[in-house]
């Protein structure tokens, strides 16, 4: 662990560097040994500054999460449903075979210890998530009674118990093959 000596800083900057501190703790000592003083550390800040911004160590896990996973897979629109679908879901493949993947899943799926946690962070990745399958429905590429949710369950599913479960590799072929089984079912 880094330790740096608390400068007084504030708003984003703060925000930046300990959802950054968060992370690195997340990686070296996954989320059970993620520990606030740890963190505030690492950040260079006091633990009281990430108490006030978070309130709970759940919460500041939570934000550390979304955010990292928000970076590292932005949603794509190339004016496609079908190839927005197969770059998200293969860079997610990709993204869960590295170690801020595994990670942030054990995080996002830890258990009841971090149950709100869970619930807070899938609730908060489909929604994120739905505008790919909504612009699909404008386009007319779907029908309008399209259950956003249940695409995206439906692509997310297979593609998780491949890599997380079974430990496999997943290409684009792979995920291309599921996008259109989906879109077929949907249109």
């Amino acid at each position: 662990m880094t330790s740096r000596t608390p400068k007084a800083r504030r708003g984003e900057t703060v925000r930046r560097a300990v959802l950054a501190a968060t992370a690195e703790a997340i990686d070296t000592d996954g989320v059970a040994g993620a520990r606030i003083a740890d963190i505030a550390a690492r950040a260079g800040v006091h633990e009281t500054s990430v108490y006030r911004r978070w309130g709970t160590r759940s919460n500041l896990l939570l934000e550390a999460v979304m955010d990292r996973l928000d970076t590292a897979l932005p949603l794509p629109d190339t004016g496609s449903t079908r190839e927005d679908l197969t770059s998200f879901f293969t860079a997610l493949a990709t993204f869960l075979t590295t170690p801020a993947g595994e990670s942030l899943v054990h995080a996002a799926t830890a258990g009841d210890r971090f149950d709100g946690m869970r619930r807070e962070f899938w609730a908060a990745r489909l929604a994120r998530a739905t505008v790919l399958v909504d612009r699909g429905v404008d386009r007319g590429d779907l029908a309008e009674d399209t259950d956003a949710e249940l695409v995206l369950e439906m692509l997310a599913g297979p593609i998780q118990l491949r890599v997380l479960l079974r430990g496999e590799e997943v290409d684009r072929g792979y995920v291309t093959r599921l996008v259109d089984l989906t879109l077929r079912a949907w249109r």
